[in-house]
């Protein structure tokens, strides 16, 4: 059963990186609207920029943990009784990529909440905007991998059904940019991480 008392909250740095990358990016799509320039938002370029930000975000981010993890003789916080027998957990991989993982979430959520607010509060037809460049990307795509037109034709289908100004589709593109980029955080984690023995720069 869930113990209230042993819970703790720390304002870790990869929560404190993950909100400077947000904030960058949720700036950026807002000065991409005002410029009128709202199908960069989905060109390759914002997608390496962003994918960039994300990446030094999470760079960053971990390093502050892992620095504050030792510092703590293994722990987020400091626990004299852990201390005084020893007893120090490394900064292993599983660690490593929680605060990817934290950095990510908090990123990417303040970059789906500047579409929900634009969509909804700003200008409706982005709406029809992001609908349009959206299957434009699937179209493009489908073809470049040799699906069959019935294949296109269903996502399509499915595009057109989806209200993309919805909270709740919202969420769901966060979950799927959270997935595609943790692939990367696990990278992040993997060269950052601590061995039992050593770091993998000493090895």
């Amino acid at each position: 059963m869930f113990n209230v008392s042993a819970f703790r909250f720390k304002l870790l740095p990869s929560y404190v990186q993950g909100a400077i990358a947000g904030v960058l990016v949720f700036v950026s799509k807002n000065v991409i609207y005002i410029s009128h320039n709202w199908p960069f938002v989905f060109a390759p370029a914002f997608g390496l920029v962003t994918g960039l930000v994300l990446i030094v975000a999470m760079v960053l981010g971990t390093q502050s943990d892992r620095a504050l993890w030792e510092s703590n003789g293994g722990s987020y916080f400091l626990d004299r009784r852990e201390e005084a027998t020893g007893n120090k957990s490394v900064f292993r991989f599983w660690v490593a990529f929680g605060s990817c993982i934290r950095v990510l979430t908090v990123a990417l959520l303040l970059s789906g909440m500047a579409d929900y607010i634009l969509m909804n509060f700003i200008d409706g037809s982005l709406v029809e905007q992001t609908r349009n460049l959206k299957l434009e990307q699937i179209k493009n795509a489908y073809t470049l991998l040799g699906m069959d037109n019935e294949t296109i034709d269903y996502a399509v289908k499915e595009i057109k059904s989806l209200n993309l100004a919805s909270f709740s589709n919202v969420m769901v593109e966060v979950a799927n940019k959270l997935f595609s980029n943790g692939l990367m955080g696990l990278i992040v984690a993997a060269f950052l991480r601590r061995k039992p023995q050593a770091h993998w720069v000493d090895s």
